[in-house]
């Protein structure tokens, strides 16, 4: 769900790439001002050793005293001295060190003073676009981060969340949006390591919607996953690029393949990151569920035992425990799944997408027919997007209708209704629990002919492997099959694109 949160962290990195101090060299370089004697160099040399000094301070965390510091040394004359390299880094570890003791105006200045000294580092713009999401100027932070993917020479280490929250915010200017995921395929941006081949397919389908097909073929290139091949297959705007008999667009070859090179990528080396996250959702598209619980069976059992990861893996680590949820309710273990989904919450809450982990405990106990459970577990929940709103909604106005609350029921048929044009997946899941199948069927054709909606659309109208509905979805699943097959809902499907068969379970299970 689309959020912005305080990002420094980021940066601490991209900072801490750079040597133990901020280069401040030992003797002045800047011709201007030469030493004259050797109290000068004396001067200087302390000078720098301050700044190591504060540097120092500002990495173990104590930005209160390194800002005083760092504050001081910026007013000394003595940074002139120095040359632009210099000059630029202290200012930007400056900047930071403000940032993180919330002083958002000085840490402008202070960033703005490295601009001038290092023109366009994209380390710089890095460091501006974290500080322009947490004062919330998403168009500032659009502008810095394409300036620094154009300027950097390697790919820049950009957290996923902020790119996901930029497209957010961009949804509705598609050639805004094109831009930036152009500037980070060209850039070689991945996740953890792996190609965000999600992204390159929201990137070749604005190529499509505006324009520039010349520039499909070569984005096309760099997706290779099941999930999005499926999605290019079933959409017509890429008729002219993906011949489907082609073993290189087949999903389950493609499915094969991609695991086997997420090992040799680095699976082997133990670490949770996104790939092993990726590799488990491998494991259930391709129906080996076993295999996705011994590959988290000790993760599982360590956490179940209180252990916790560093906040770094806890994101991980949580979606990890979402594919064992998977898993366990595949192989009918259903005693196991809420239990599982209640650890995936709980180590879920030391990342950055704690509020998912948590919906997603309500939504399994709704799957489970503790409809009242479910309510009760989403009410908790506040600060939500619109679409967390629906979300949330969704499942208060089943319970409600459970316990023949009207009242409650139309409250939150409101909610849902207000917050349609941004959740119509909601607003049609509403109006499956009421069997309104007409009005369903006019928000699926909305999407289907939505430009920004139809590639999810198409997804889940193809037709995967599936197991029976747990006791809680059953009526809605039916509900959605008789959906599927309407024919103003397949005129529409014939009409964009197509519906196929693959021989892979779907992200829905049991659809």
């Amino acid at each position: 769900m689309p959020r912005c949160t305080p990002l420094f962290a980021l940066l601490f990195a991209a900072l801490t790439s750079t040597t133990a101090s901020a280069n401040v060299p030992r003797t002045p370089t800047s011709p201007s001002q030469p030493p004259s004697d050797a109290a000068m160099d004396a001067s200087h040399a302390a000078y720098a050793q301050q700044w190591d000094t504060a540097i120092e301070q500002s990495r173990s965390g104590n930005t209160l005293a390194a800002l005083i510091a760092m504050e001081r040394l910026m007013d000394s004359p003595l940074l002139a001295d120095f040359d632009a390299e210099r000059r630029g880094r202290a200012a930007q570890f400056a900047g930071w060190t403000a940032a993180m003791q919330k002083q958002p105006v000085l840490a402008r200045r202070y960033l703005q003073q490295a601009l001038l000294a290092l023109p366009g580092d994209a380390s710089i713009l890095t460091t501006l676009v974290s500080l322009d999401l947490n004062d919330d100027q998403p168009a500032a932070a659009l502008e810095h981060l394409t300036q620094a993917l154009a300027r950097a020479d390697s790919p820049l280490a950009i957290d996923h969340h902020t790119v996901s929250y930029l497209q957010y915010h961009l949804r509705e200017q598609p050639a805004q949006r094109m831009a930036l995921l152009q500037a980070l395929f060209d850039n070689g941006w991945k996740i953890a390591g792996t190609e965000p081949t999600g992204l390159w397919l929201d990137l070749a389908t604005l190529q499509a919607d505006n324009g520039r097909g010349d520039a499909i073929p070569a984005t096309l290139a760099r997706i290779d996953t099941p999930a999005e091949l499926i999605r290019l297959r079933s959409d017509k705007r890429f008729d002219r690029y993906v011949d489907r008999h082609d073993a290189r667009f087949d999903p389950v070859k493609a499915a094969q393949a991609h695991l086997d090179t997420l090992r040799v990528s680095g699976l082997l080396d133990g670490d949770l990151d996104a790939r092993l996250v990726d590799f488990s959702s491998t494991l259930l598209m391709l129906d080996r569920n076993e295999e996705v619980l011994a590959l988290t069976d000790d993760l599982a059992e360590a956490v179940a035992q209180g252990q916790a990861p560093s906040a770094a893996k806890a994101e991980w680590l949580a979606w990890l425990l979402n594919s064992r949820v998977a898993a366990l309710r595949r192989l009918g273990r259903t005693d196991e799944v809420l239990e599982t989904a209640k650890l995936a919450a709980r180590i879920g809450t030391l990342g950055p997408d704690g509020l998912e982990h948590q919906m997603n405990v309500a939504f399994v106990l709704s799957s489970l027919g503790k409809a009242q459970e479910a309510s009760a577990a989403m009410a908790t929940l506040s600060d939500l997007s619109g679409y967390g709103q629906a979300a949330q909604a969704v499942i208060q106005f089943a319970a409600a209708r459970q316990r023949g609350d009207a009242a409650a029921a139309a409250a939150a048929r409101a909610v849902i209704v207000d917050q349609r044009q941004d959740a119509r997946l909601f607003h049609r899941e509403m109006l499956l629990e009421e069997g309104d199948l007409d009005g369903a069927a006019a928000v699926l054709i909305e999407q289907l002919r939505s430009p920004l909606e139809r590639s999810d659309a198409l997804a889940s109208l193809q037709d995967m492997r599936v197991y029976p509905s747990l006791p809680g979805d059953v009526r809605i699943d039916a509900a959605w099959r008789e959906l599927k097959q309407r024919a103003d809902v397949q005129a529409e499907v014939s009409r964009v694109g197509r519906i196929e068969r693959y021989d892979l379970v779907g992200s829905a299970t049991s659809r």
